[in-house]
């Protein structure tokens, strides 16, 4: 019998900078918006810490009005626009659009703004606040609609630095003595006297969602038929979280994991020992995660994702988006079944 298991990694959180993860970390319970914050982190068991140029809002309100707010985006030396429209955002635009802030405020750029509406009193008041990476999140969730003019790719892309795990430990707990994060912040560089241009350490904080696919014939066995159609496998979250560590430490190589698994996917907590026979993990957000020899391209249609496939017979590869990952399984259950209906006859 062969399990296909399929791992969408999730995010639980919208990518946020070590600096504002260390503020969060601290929030207490009486404060609910920034404890909110803290427990959507602490629901990830897998996290990735990436660094990129920071993403830098300019708002252009000399072209914005009530019906749409205009944000130029800078990223390095390349340039983009977003549009958001009244209409498509009810919710955060309320009788219109009042206005926009920046984070401080004053600042003629800034890494994080608010959006300002009209309530039903004529009064502005604040709607929505955002980084750029919490607003593509957001977007991602259905909770906001924008148009991106020009190429955007700069913004969602992260360099790899190092792959983790969270399982069994709470993540805003994770970092008290982290040997990674600690090279990371001496050797990369990431402070500098222009925030605005600034590199910054991005943390991205999974979780899974998981759906087994069975391959079965007419010559499976009565227990085989009995586990694909109960949803019996021996396939826990905690092994999937620990396999697709090891199959984006493997696939990527991040510079500061010390621990390499070349020898994925054997391993003795993460899939291989599991009733999973082959194991495909894909990022199911918008980012591009850049790493030495390569690019892994995540996307909410994980279709078109890449995907990171691993088997019990020790084959692994990095598949592109649109890539047939599942060719070579298709193709061997089908030889399979020949040759038994070639033996019965």
């Amino acid at each position: 019998m062969d399990n296909i298991l399929e791992t969408d990694l999730r995010l639980t959180h919208a990518p946020i900078s070590i600096k504002d993860f260390n503020r969060i970390k601290k929030a207490i319970a009486l404060d609910s918006v920034l404890w909110h914050e803290k427990e959507s982190l602490d629901n990830a068991s897998l996290y990735i810490i990436g660094k990129r140029e920071v993403p830098v809002f300019i708002p252009r309100r000399e072209i914005s009005n009530e019906s749409c707010v205009i944000l130029d985006v800078e990223v390095g030396k390349e340039s983009f626009r977003i549009l958001i429209s009244a209409s498509k955002n009810p919710s955060c635009s309320l009788n219109g659009f009042a206005g926009i802030k920046t984070e401080p405020e004053g600042l003629e750029r800034a890494q994080k703004v608010w959006l300002f509406a009209f309530n039903d009193k004529g009064e502005a008041v604040p709607k929505a606040g955002f980084t750029f990476d919490e607003l593509i999140y957001y977007c991602s969730n259905g909770w906001m609609h924008i148009n991106l003019q020009s190429n955007f790719t700069s913004a969602i892309t992260y360099e790899v630095l190092y792959v983790g795990e969270a399982v069994g430990e709470k993540l805003t707990q994770r970092f008290k003595a982290h040997h990674a994060l600690q090279d990371m912040l001496i050797e990369e560089k990431v402070i500098s006297p222009s925030f605005d241009k600034s590199e910054e350490l991005i943390l991205m904080p999974f979780t899974i969602d998981s759906k087994m696919c069975t391959m079965l014939t007419g010559f499976s066995p009565e227990n085989d038929w009995i586990k694909a159609f109960s949803g019996d496998f021996d396939v826990t979250p905690k092994r999937i979280s620990l396999d697709a560590e090891k199959a984006l430490v493997h696939g990527m190589n991040p510079k500061y994991n010390r621990i390499r698994f070349k020898n994925y996917p054997f391993s003795k907590d993460g899939l291989y020992k599991s009733d999973a026979s082959v194991f495909c993990h894909s990022i199911a957000d918008n980012m591009i995660l850049r790493y030495e020899t390569g690019n892994i391209i995540g996307c909410p249609d994980t279709v078109l994702a890449s995907s990171i496939v691993g088997d019990k017979d020790g084959y692994t590869k990095v598949f592109a988006p649109g890539e047939n990952k599942t060719e070579r399984y298709t193709e061997n259950w089908y030889a399979e079944h020949e040759r038994r209906m070639a033996e019965e006859n």
